[in-house]
Order: structure tokens, then sequence, then C-alpha cells
């Protein structure tokens, strides 16, 4: 059974989420990771009639999420693949524009690697930024895929151990990298990989600037979070969550994984030269239990500003984000680590509620699998618990918010699914031939998944259905 949880704060002025967006830029939709958008497209009636409009394999397993672009009048949706692809393809028919291999890197113990970031689309630029297994940063021309002067440009030199996960993400004219592992190995005998954040001024990506969060060489402080990190709207500060370090400890002779900033939520100076606040919730300092997402910033009307992420050990966590450092001000048990809990939650600012996937889902104790939960942000900042509902199992991807319908995907067992985003109830389903772990997107009323038999989805209603609603029709 969920339990309304209560915080008490004043409400603050909100702002409204993009109605049918033609650009889907980054993993998350927008920089504070809400996953949402409003759509006059996507209604309760039409959602129902969604139809396949195409398919498309590809050459490798698809983890990352899809982004979109509209390129001198035509609808791209772009897809990276583990067989180290980016590919642009029609929106409308599926067709191939263009394809770029950046190739993989077979690693001596943690297998072969391609693409599992997030690239970032720059549309002032017209460019999409793309770094696969060998750390070598592309900068791709949208209509074209052609590389951008300059570029490319060689981030991560140590490619057989260190490893880009998270999702790029452009904020201010930089651009920003976290750099993890494959598998927290090392050369044998030789030192672990080196975790760090790097910011690359999009003017002069060659005077790039790096934060070690776990000060000294070779002790891991990875960012492997899908996400990346979010950016903080109304002062450009950088949020983001730190994975395990391995750093040798004289009072218990172990190694640790709280050393430095590991396992810690930190925010950052736009150009990372200073930590404003961080905090560790009380993880314990050994048994891998690290955050393994970024954190979702959104400001509820009954609530101060808020950041939360999921770490390992199966919890949500919720902080002020004016207060970091004093810690969480929630901690909600949601999963139960057994697949690691590292998607992000999605936020609806009309609705007023968060969405967490990945939840375990149970009813008087007994486990239905995993799915999605949904809490209501009360006055007084209370987290009310309003529906949950079982999709699958295993790694599930961020859900997204589309109005008045969530988009979700089943895990292990693939498959696509929309729910009324009020109270859960299932509107549409589909099958799919791989796991379902790459986020769902929806750009100009379509709608966009992926699936680790690396096949690309496009989705639409039928012609004529819907007619476009009133915005009173949103808050339904």
């Amino acid at each position: 059974m969920l339990l309304a949880l209560f915080l008490v704060w004043a409400a603050p002025a909100s702002a409204a989420a993009p109605v049918d967006s033609n650009a889907w830029t980054s993993y998350g939709f927008d920089n504070q990771l809400t996953n949402s958008i409003e759509t006059r497209a996507l209604t309760l009636s039409a959602v129902p009639k969604l139809r396949l409009d195409w398919s498309l394999a590809l050459d490798g397993s698809i983890f990352a999420s899809p982004l979109s672009a509209n390129v001198l009048g035509q609808q791209l949706v772009f897809a990276a693949t583990e067989g180290g692809s980016v590919y642009a393809v029609d929106a409308q028919t599926g067709t191939i524009v263009w394809q770029r291999s950046l190739g993989t890197v077979a690693t001596p113990q943690c297998g072969t690697w391609g693409i599992t970031s997030t690239g970032a689309i720059d549309l002032h630029r017209q460019t999409l930024f793309e770094i696969g297994a060998d750390g070598v940063l592309h900068a791709l021309d949208l209509g074209t895929g052609e590389e951008r002067p300059g570029y490319p440009l060689t981030l991560v030199d140590n490619n057989m151990y260190e490893y880009v996960w998270g999702g790029l993400r452009i904020a201010a004219d930089r651009l920003y990298v976290g750099v993890a592992s494959y598998c927290d190995v090392g050369p044998p005998g030789g030192p672990l990989p080196e975790g760090r954040l790097l910011a690359v001024p999009l003017a002069d990506a060659s005077n790039l600037t790096v934060w070690d969060p776990v000060p000294g060489p070779g002790n891991m402080g990875g960012m492997w979070g899908w996400g990346g990190v979010s950016v903080d709207p109304s002062t450009g500060n950088v949020f983001t969550a730190l994975g395990n370090s391995s750093v040798l400890s004289d009072e218990c002779g172990c190694y640790v994984d709280d050393a430095g900033y590991g396992d810690h939520v930190v925010e950052l100076t736009p150009d990372l030269s200073e930590v404003l606040a961080a905090n560790d919730p009380g993880i314990p300092a050994t048994g891998d239990s690290d955050f393994g997402a970024a954190p979702l910033l959104f400001h509820p009307d009954a609530c101060p500003s808020l950041a939360a992420a999921n770490n390992k050990d199966g919890a949500l966590y919720v902080w002020n984000r004016a207060s970091l450092s004093d810690g969480p001000l929630l901690r909600l048990p949601l999963s139960d680590g057994i697949a690691p809990f590292v998607g992000a939650p999605a936020w609806s600012q009309s609705k007023q509620m968060i969405y967490v996937g990945q939840s375990v889902i149970r009813n008087d104790d007994q486990r239905f699998g995993d799915g999605v939960t949904a809490w209501h942000l009360d006055q007084g900042c209370g987290f009310r618990p309003i529906w949950q509902a079982s999709l699958g199992d295993g790694s599930q991807a961020t859900p997204l918010v589309a109005g008045n319908v969530l988009f979700a995907t089943g895990g292990s067992p693939g498959g696509f699914f929309a729910l009324n985003a009020a109270n859960g109830k299932q509107l549409w389903t589909f099958p799919t031939e791989g796991h379902t772990v790459a986020p769902m997107i929806s750009v100009g009323g379509q709608v966009f998944g992926a699936d680790t038999a690396g096949v690309l989805y496009g989705f639409s209603a039928p012609p004529g259905t819907p007619a476009p609603c009133a915005p009173s029709c949103f808050r339904t």
C-alpha cells in the first residue's frame, strides 16, 4: 500500500509546458529532465487508435533516447545504437536519410560497446553532438551527418576502461559530458577508471574544463545515469549524481564508495569551478548502492524547487534545491534494487504529478512486477499516491508525459504502453521483439520508441483524429 507523505512549503509560480513541440533535443526533453510536454494531438480519445506507421531495423541494440528536429521542413528522428552507428530517419516514412558509423570498442573484460549515451542537438548550430565508446566527440550536421569543422575531438583516452553512459547536455553554450566506466574494472594491476565531468565550450571546444569528484587518479566516482546532468533554469547551476568511489580507507581497512563526492548528489557552478552544495543521503559506505540517475529538477506549486534522483538501493530521494547539503526531505522505497534503479522520474507541471518508472508493484504484499507509480504533490508539499500500474519487469525507461497521457515501457518483456495519466487506466499497448529500455519521445503529435533488438518505431493517430482541443482539456 502507498502512503501519502508530507513536507511543508509555500507555492511558486509555474510555466506552461510546450505543446506538440517539433524538437526533442536531449535526454529527458529539457535540461530539467521533466520528460513532459503538452499536446493537442495525443488526447485520451486519440491514443487508443495509435497505429504503427513504420518500423526500421538498425545495426544494434538501442538504449539511448531517440531525438528529433525539423531540418529544412523535414522532420528527422535520430537514433544511436550499440552497433556504433548514428541514424537520421524521416519521421513520416521511416526512410534512412543518413547514417554515420562511429565504431565500437571491444573491451578486455566488459564486452563490446557502441553508443549508449544520448546525444544532444544544438538547433542554433543545426548540429547533433554524439560520443561513442572510443571517447571521441562528434559534431554532425543535422541534415547530412557531415562532421563540423574542429571535430572530432577526443575526450576519453582510456577508452578500454572509461565510458560515457549519460546523455550529453547543452546549456549556456556549454556541452556537458559525464565520464564513468564500463563495469568498474581497470587493467590487471593498474588503476581503476577515473570518473569526471567535462564542460566543453561550444565556441572553443579545445578550452574545456574538468571536475574530478574524487581527488586523485584512478578512483572511480563516475557519472553514469542516463540523463547525465541537469541544469537549474534560474541559475544555470549544474546538478549531477555520482557513482561510487574506490578509495582505501585507513579507518576500516577497506575500499569505500563515498570518498570525495562518491555516492553524492552535487550542485556545481556552470563552469564546474566550484561545488556549491552536496549531499550523501546516508547510503552505506560499501556495497555499490550508488546513484545511477541524474536528478530531476522540478518546482511544484506547493513546494520549493526540488531535485529527485533514484538510487540503486531502490529508493527515490527528494531534496530542497535551496538546501541540498541539509539532506533529503523524503525517501521513497519504490524498487527492490534487483534491477538497478537507474531511470528517472517524469514531472507534469499541469497535473502536479510525478511518475516513477521501474517501481515494484505490490498489492497485499504480493509482487506484480515493475511499472509506474504516480504521486500528486498536495498542499503542504505532500506526496500523495494516486495510482500504480504493472507493465513488465527489470530496467524500464523514464515515463513520457504527453498531456493527459503517460507513455511507458515494459523493460525486459518489452512493449510500449499508454496510460491515462490521471488514473493509470491502460489506453494502448504495442508488443516489441526486444526489451524496451530507451525512453519514448513525442514530436509533432507522433510517438517514437526503440528496443534492444535494434528496431526504431514510429506511431501516429489516424488522420483527422482527434480535433485540436482547447487549453482547458490539458487539465482534465
